[in-house]
């Protein structure tokens, strides 16, 4: 009786709850979730571990062991040295509650590209070496939807799931018995296999979600068999030719926004810098995981140089970059002219001193393009 229950509240919800609502609903539930798990305190260990062998701060982590291996992909820290017979004085401090000026480091964030305007227009933003690569090859594809049961299955068996093993190995996350046969329903979302001439090279998973009255068109999953996923360069260009027809297909269809999907929040890190070349703002993920570090008093505007983060402020993502002593402009602009990512709400320079005004507007330039801007924020640490 109580599922019975509970299946009737969902189907309440689903009925008379608009979707936005839904989705705040969500947030809220998820926000709570995380809270609550970040209170099973007899569940955390301490770790220690230097960020790398040139930049010995110490990085003291408190917090569930499973999340250890994120902490150290979202720092690049290397796990695998040892300490130094005399461990540096810096300290860095992370765990998984709040705690008193503190950065809330998102695990994830979203990719997000507005439309309402034409896929030219879109793709005359691009670089010119990608915009050419995309109009010589876009004639030689396009997509086929999928609702066979067993051509579904197949798909999932050779393209989504090998894939996501190859590119995350054994912490791929796969999506539960059922989801893509769900998302491949019109009702849903769809499935399309992609074709180059004859030749299935590809798949797309899409489904659509509502947020804030706005309608979004989500790339849930891209797959590709073996032959291709494992030739670098062809999958190159069949994956920027993917995402390319989604987009199209979500401009065709009215949608607002296309959701390129979770990238792990790492600035330069490989996924969430191929999506910021294709001009997608960034966004924070449902999934509402954070760890909370404090920077060492001394030592910070290094440490940031080397282990660069985005945060969380307001819900709303911000970058926070580092200016050590002793580098030129040169060095730092060459460091960072690849960080104007869209959707900042704030760029923070933790500097030994304060930067010139020259090269704050240098680092502003990045973000001119974009509305509105960032707030671009310096002060002085240690």
């Amino acid at each position: 009786m109580q599922g019975q229950g509970i299946d009737r509240l969902k189907t309440a919800l689903k009925n008379y709850v608009l979707p936005s609502y839904r989705f705040e609903i969500r947030q809220k539930v998820g926000q709570l979730k995380h809270f609550l798990a970040s209170l099973n305190c007899f569940k955390w260990q301490h770790f220690s571990f230097p960020l790398s062998e040139t930049n010995l701060t110490t990085v003291h982590y408190k917090g569930r062991p499973e999340n250890k291996a994120m902490l150290i992909a979202l720092l690049g820290a290397d796990s695998a040295i040892s300490y130094p017979t005399i461990p540096s004085g810096h300290q860095v401090y992370v765990t998984e509650h709040p705690m008193r000026d503190a950065i809330c480091i998102p695990f994830a964030l979203i990719s997000i590209v507005k439309l309402g305007r034409s896929i030219e227009d879109i793709v005359a933003s691009y670089s010119k070496s990608l915009r050419r690569s995309i109009n010589s090859e876009r004639p030689n594809y396009r997509y086929l939807a999928v609702d066979c049961i067993d051509k579904i299955n197949a798909i999932e068996n050779n393209m989504l799931k090998p894939y996501a093993t190859a590119r995350h190995d054994g912490g791929a996350a796969q999506l539960e018995p059922g989801v893509v046969q769900k998302f491949a329903q019109k009702a849903h979302g769809r499935l399309d296999v992609l074709l180059r001439g004859d030749e299935e090279v590809g798949c797309h998973l899409g489904n659509p979600y509502t947020r804030k009255g706005k309608r979004y068109w989500h790339v849930n999953r891209l797959g590709y068999p073996s032959h291709v996923f494992l030739d670098y360069k062809r999958w190159g260009e069949v994956n920027s030719i993917n995402l390319h027809l989604a987009l199209e297909a979500a401009i065709e269809n009215g949608y607002d926004y296309c959701d390129y999907g979770v990238s792990m929040a790492k600035p330069g890190h490989g996924l969430i810098e191929w999506k910021r070349r294709r001009r997608g703002f960034l966004g924070t993920h449902d999934n509402f995981k954070y760890f909370y570090m404090k920077l060492p008093k001394t030592g910070g505007a290094q440490f940031l140089w080397d282990a660069p983060v985005f945060g969380v402020e307001g819900g709303k993502p911000t970058l926070h970059l580092g200016i050590p002593e002793g580098k030129s402009e040169e060095e730092m602009l060459a460091r960072y002219h690849e960080m104007g990512y869209g959707g900042l709400y704030k760029v923070y320079l933790d500097c030994v001193k304060p930067p010139s005004a020259q090269f704050i507007e240098s680092i502003r330039a990045l973000y001119a393009n974009q509305d509105p801007q960032p707030l671009i924020i310096s002060y002085i640490v240690g």
